[in-house]
Parts: C-alpha cells; structure tokens; sequence
C-alpha cells in the first residue's frame, strides 16, 4: 500500500461491539447449539451497527462460519464483532466467540465455576451486512462509501 493510500485509509479500530452472556443448552450433552453462537454473533453485530450507523441494518451473508471448540451450558461467553470494511451501503465484519468462564455442576450436582484463562476461542466468521442510505443516520461521512479490503 502506498503512504498516500494508507493516509486516506480511515481508522476503523473504535468500531468494536462486544457483548457477554451465560449461555443455556437444551441438549443431553449439554452443548450449546451452534444456531445460538451465530444469534450471539448477530446481537453483537448490531450493537456495532448501532455504533457506527444507528440502525441496525440487514444480515447479507456470512463469508465462513467456524467452530473450533464445543461451548457449554452455564458458559459465559464474550463475543466481539468488529468492523473490517465500509462501502456505500455494506459492511464487512467479523466475529469471535469466546469462552471466559465455565460452570461444572448444573443441575442437581454441586455447581462451581472456574474463570478460562486465556480464554477459549470457540468460533470466528466474517461475514457482510448492509445499511440501507436512508437509515445511515450517524455514519461519519469520512466512512461513507469508502472501501476497505479485510
């Protein structure tokens, strides 16, 4: 990249949502359904929607989903959705899944709990999402329409 290019390349570092929750799982195993990990990727997608454009815009695609370790009834989980390129209406994310603390114990058995240090990446994608002009009502105007490659 040229030194001029990168100059006019906006800064999209502040544009990070995370959110953090105790997950619930309704199977035997006690595996949490790979459907809730991808509902949490949209929850912190729109809190990062909100903070760049105040809308929460429209899922297009997800580029690649994947899973990397199992994530547990009880678990808290920390998920980051992170801004990685703006054109005139579309937005290019990604998302990470973490495990940051563990429950043992649920149910009748005697629970206790253990914080995951480091904590345990369970699953990443990328994927595009659009803002239609109309609802970009806090879009500041040196992102609007510029292009970034992730």
């Amino acid at each position: 990249m040229k030194k001029a290019d990168a100059m006019r390349t906006p800064d999209l570092s502040p544009y990070v949502a995370e959110i953090e929750i105790r997950v619930d799982s309704h199977y035997t195993d006690s595996v949490v359904s790979l459907g809730t990990i991808v509902e949490l990727f949209g929850m912190a997608g729109t809190k990062l929607a909100y903070m760049l454009d105040g809308d929460g815009g429209l899922m297009r695609a997800f580029d690649n989903v994947e899973f990397l370790a199992p994530i547990y009834h009880g678990d808290f989980v920390r998920v980051t959705a992170r801004l990685l390129g703006v054109g005139r209406t579309s937005r290019k994310r990604g998302y990470e899944a973490h495990v940051v603390a563990r429950t043992f114990g649920i149910g009748s058995e005697k629970t206790y709990g253990e914080i995951v240090q480091p904590p345990l990446l369970a699953a990443r994608a990328t994927g595009t999402t659009v803002t239609p002009l109309e609802r970009q009502r806090l879009t500041p105007a040196t992102l609007r329409g510029h292009a970034r490659a992730s």
